[in-house]
């Protein structure tokens, strides 16, 4: 079935009563997806209604039932994790939709299943009233909605630049014959190096100048060839005698980072840097 029979879903239902992280963020997406679909949080699915209904019922969109579905991994799906399994691509790439649901779903749903910490379904939690208090549930967990609404909207929004940005890296990489690139525009740019032998990129900062930035190695914590340890965490007018570059202004102390005044000096340091 064709996914985008979303925007033409009227209502939908959720359970009500304590809410969590799922349900929340499950009713944020959907709403993403359709500002028109009306939610409502009951205890039952009535007989006769034939809109959306999720994390309640047994259905499709529910993860209570004995043979619910389970990742390969072994993480069980929760709500949010069956809506976006099949509504993901409407927001996002195949690709990005994967990544999502590993790295921000997953835990959401493995809390939701097994009980287990993660920070984002502990706040979203605390939006609950206590005991103390006399606050409405049902207007607790429409606020709980607007923050998880926000969230997801940056997400999106972040994801699908970062896309747009890897396809536009990846062809000034194909075009780089050398271990330094320089980008015409300051993008993200860190997938799109990866796998390649450059080394270092050269790229405006929004500080002013331009930063040289070491290449990481793929899928570790490190970088293929830091900066030289003599450099490391030294003022600028040591680094500018050292280094014989009268712009140079910065070396982080980790050894990934070079800032220069131009274009011309942050050049120099690469070329520095990839001979030292």
């Amino acid at each position: 079935m064709d996914n985008s029979y979303i925007y033409e879903i009227k209502e939908a239902i959720t359970h009500g009563g304590v809410f969590h992280s799922d349900d929340v963020f499950s009713t944020a997406f959907l709403q993403i997806l359709n500002p028109e679909l009306k939610v409502k949080r009951l205890m039952q699915v009535p007989e006769d209604f034939d809109g959306l209904v999720y994390d309640i019922g047994l259905g499709r969109f529910d993860h209570h039932q004995k043979d619910r579905k389970v990742r390969k991994n072994g993480i069980p799906y929760a709500a949010f994790g069956l809506l976006f399994e099949e509504f993901g691509t409407l927001v996002m790439s195949e690709e990005d939709a994967k990544e999502f649901d590993e790295t921000f779903i997953q835990p959401i749903d493995k809390s939701d299943n097994t009980g287990s910490f993660w920070m984002i379904c502990d706040i979203i939690s605390d939006f609950n009233p206590d005991w103390i208090g006399n606050q409405d549930r049902d207007e607790a967990f429409w606020r709980a909605v607007a923050v998880a609404k926000e969230i997801l909207v940056n997400k999106f929004r972040q994801i699908n630049a970062n896309r747009k940005a890897y396809y536009m890296v990846k062809e000034e990489v194909d075009a780089c014959t050398g271990p330094v690139l320089e980008l015409s525009k300051t993008i993200p740019w860190q997938d799109a190096v990866k796998g390649t032998d450059i080394l270092y990129v050269i790229y405006e900062s929004e500080r002013g100048g331009y930063n040289v930035q070491t290449v990481r190695v793929d899928g570790e914590e490190r970088e293929k060839k830091p900066f030289p340890e003599s450099w490391r965490g030294k003022p600028a007018d040591f680094l500018q005698k050292v280094t014989g570059v009268s712009g140079i202004t910065f070396c982080h102390n980790s050894g990934f980072l070079c800032a220069c005044k131009t274009i011309d000096d942050a050049r120099a340091i690469a070329k520095l840097a990839v001979e030292a």
